[in-house]
């Protein structure tokens, strides 16, 4: 882990990561992203909630998210080296170009998610989940993350339930950092579980509840998670979406996640380089201004 300095000043590139991030991890509206991706206007989307997504979607979503989780913590490649940003980079160009495998497989199960509508989630979410994940993984390395620390693999899950609004009721108060402050002891926590145990292990352990630290964390995830899975499932059931659709679904919702994991594993860039309360004092004073 790199050692935290205050030295020197913000640059151009990095002020403008902060204004971004702050622009988008506080108000990413995913719906409006999705409602555009398939050509429909947010208000049709809207309407249509109530008659196309039923009550019972959320338990398959949810119940799918879970596994998907799950299998991302016990996957994830413990070889993978941290590589470290250059000195005069641009960091809002970093992790902006994802691994093509991962938004053509995303396109794929898209693509057969599609042409089961609503009734396909299930099997679908699970398998997307999981490769938005290695998308995820992929952007933090390029921020100079070390992914065999079992911290920064619970980060990348993080991204999940990271962006959107918060429930502070200071409007002036960053519902991203929020999120942050309110999942750092359950993560602290769970990272000291994730510590020295092999995947199978892990996956066991998590099968039989005896990691509750993880748990808890991963069901905190899940709620969040679980707001903007049914986004995606209210898009994808609209009718006349089909297969195509489906695929430009995915699509879209992987590029948000990547959004989210670019600014937010940015911001701890920054953090390592400048100090943690000086970066998120600065990101907390673009988020004033932004709402000024």
């Amino acid at each position: 882990m790199s050692t935290q300095h205050t030295a020197g000043e913000f640059s151009t590139s990095e002020l403008r990561l902060l204004t971004e991030a702050a622009a988008y991890l506080e108000n990413p509206s995913l719906l409006m992203q999705l409602a555009n991706a398939v050509g429909k206007p947010l208000e049709f989307v809207v309407r249509a909630v109530d008659k196309v997504v039923p009550g019972r979607v959320e338990d398959a979503v949810n119940a799918a998210l879970r596994t998907a989780l799950n299998i991302a913590v016990s996957t994830i490649p413990d070889e993978a080296t941290a590589t470290q940003p250059a000195a005069d980079a641009d960091l809002r160009q970093i992790g902006k170009m994802p691994a093509f495998l991962h938004k053509l497989s995303v396109a794929i199960t898209g693509t057969a998610g599609g042409l089961f509508g609503i009734a396909g989630l299930a099997l679908e979410l699970p398998v997307t989940t999981t490769l938005m994940f290695r998308s995820i993984a992929s952007i933090a390395r390029e921020f100079g993350e070390d992914l065999s620390e079992p911290e920064v693999r619970l980060q990348c899950l993080t991204v999940f339930c990271l962006g959107g609004a918060g429930t502070s009721d200071d409007a002036m108060e960053s519902s991203y950092l929020s999120a942050r402050w309110g999942l750092q002891e359950m993560l602290t926590q769970a990272a000291r579980t994730v510590a020295g145990m092999s995947a199978e292990q892990l996956t066991s352990a998590l099968q039989k509840g005896a990691a509750p630290a993880l748990v808890n964390l991963l069901s905190r995830i899940a709620a969040r998670f679980n707001v903007t899975v049914s986004q995606k499932a209210l898009v994808q059931a609209v009718p006349v979406i089909g297969a195509a659709t489906g695929a430009t679904i995915n699509v879209a919702f992987i590029d948000h996640f990547n959004r989210v994991a670019r600014y937010h594993f940015g911001l701890r860039s920054l953090e390592r380089k400048y100090g943690l309360e000086r970066t998120q004092a600065a990101y907390q004073a673009e988020v004033v201004r932004l709402r000024k």
